[in-house]
This record gives structure tokens, C-alpha cells and sequence, in this order.
């Protein structure tokens, strides 16, 4: 089923609230799933056809940041938004671009509270200003993030900021003296190996019977 901009999946939900894969989403109509042609914009909805998931699904894009919901059901712990960006972000300290995923989830959990996933995509799980494990979740009211610009917005200026820090400097400077001496040290064992390679094999000694005393050469001389 295609609509305007999204595809639509019905999953079909029991009188307890559970599909066919045994997931629980709570006891309700079926949930109507849907995500836009690229993958990075997907809308969760309860209805009882196609027609009411529709306008729910127009009415939640509509919705603008800030205002609740006219009805909230269980969505089996999914947001009733969710969307994902994509940006190239330059460290200005190791004057590197990284690929960061961020993704928004609206009314994660209960109504006006919203989530951010960042993420470092490439170089997978690079450490960031904010994370040092590449990945971040961070709670905001949703006027918050509106009056900041966006997701978007939001997280490259809380990136930038944060890069300016001694902290992050240092880190990074760390990380770069780490990489360098283990370089060195690598080197140090491979010339080590080709040194030792390099020994020469001692001589093999002659065969008994083949070297003459000198009591045999001085009766050879007289």
C-alpha cells in the first residue's frame, strides 16, 4: 500500500495485543506503519482501516513541534515519529570528516519529551566531542529543539561547541601520540626480525680426517 510519500505496513494486532510474531504493542486497533521512500522518515499510527491510518498519518505530519497529540495509544515502545539525518561533520582539531547519524524520535516515551540518537556512522563508532564511544542519547523538550533550529541545527552546534574545549583537544592529541608510538613500536619489531634474519649461520665444520696436525705437516717438511 503507497501513499502520497510513505509506504504503508499494516500489522495486525490480537484482542491481547500481540501481532503474529508474538510482539506486544498494547490491546488496541492494528498499527499502521509508515516510512517514506528513503528510510528516513516513518510514522506509527492505530486505526481500524486504511482510510483512518491515513488521515492520522496526515495529521501527524502536520503536527507541529510543541503540540500534543489529539490521541495518544500504545505504539509497542515506537515513537509516533521518528526521523534520521544524515551530516559530514569536520573536526577542526584532528581536521577530520566524520558521517553522523542523527535520529529524532517525537514523544519518545510520553508526550512532550523528545529523543536524539547520534551516531557516528564512518569511521564507525569514532569518537566525538560528545561521546567517546561515538554514540550519544539525549532527552529534550521537543520547543527546545524546535527554538535550537532543528535536529540538525541542534547537534552540529552542540559538535562545533563542544570541539572548542581544551578537553577534546587533548584528546585527540592523545590519541594521536597513542597511534604514532605504536607505530613506532611496530617498526621497532619488524627491524628487530629482519636483524635477526639477517645473522649469519655458522660455518660448517670440516669433515674429521680432512684438517692435518702440525705433527704430520713439520714430518712432511723434513
Amino acid at each position: 500500500m503507497r501513499g502520497p510519500k510513505h509506504d504503508i505496513q499494516r500489522i495486525r494486532v490480537d484482542a491481547q495485543g500481540y501481532d503474529s510474531d508474538g510482539a506486544y504493542w498494547g490491546a488496541g486497533p492494528d498499527v499502521f506503519i509508515a516510512t517514506s521512500q528513503d528510510g528516513s522518515d516513518q510514522i506509527t499510527v492505530r486505526a481500524r482501516t486504511l482510510t483512518e491510518a491515513r488521515t492520522r498519518i496526515a495529521d501527524e505530519i502536520a503536527r507541529q513541534p510543541g503540540e500534543a497529540a489529539a490521541e495518544r495509544q500504545p505504539l509497542g515502545g515506537n515513537a509516533p515519529r521518528k526521523t534520521r539525518y544524515e551530516i559530514q561533520w569536520r573536526d577542526p582539531a584532528s581536521e577530520t570528516t566524520i558521517t553522523v547519524r542523527i535520529t529524532h524520535a517525537r514523544d519518545y516515551l510520553s508526550s512532550g519529551n523528545d529523543h536524539l540518537e547520534i551516531e557516528s556512522l564512518k569511521p564507525k563508532k569514532a569518537p566525538l566531542p560528545i561521546t567517546e564511544t561515538g554514540y550519544r542519547s539525549h532527552f529534550l523538550p521537543p520547543l527546545e529543539l524546535m527554538n535550537a533550529g532543528g535536529p540538525v541545527t541542534f547537534v552540529t552546534a552542540w559538535l562545533d561547541t563542544e570541539a572548542k574545549g581544551k578537553g577534546w583537544s587533548k584528546a585527540v592529541n592523545t590519541k594521536s601520540q597513542g597511534d604514532l608510538f605504536a607505530w613506532a613500536d611496530a617498526n621497532a619489531e619488524v627491524g628487530s626480525c629482519k636483524r635477526a634474519l639477517k645473522r649469519r649461520s655458522p660455518k660448517p665444520k670440516a669433515p674429521a680426517g680432512t684438517r692435518k696436525s702440525k705433527r704430520d705437516t713439520s714430518a712432511d717438511n723434513g
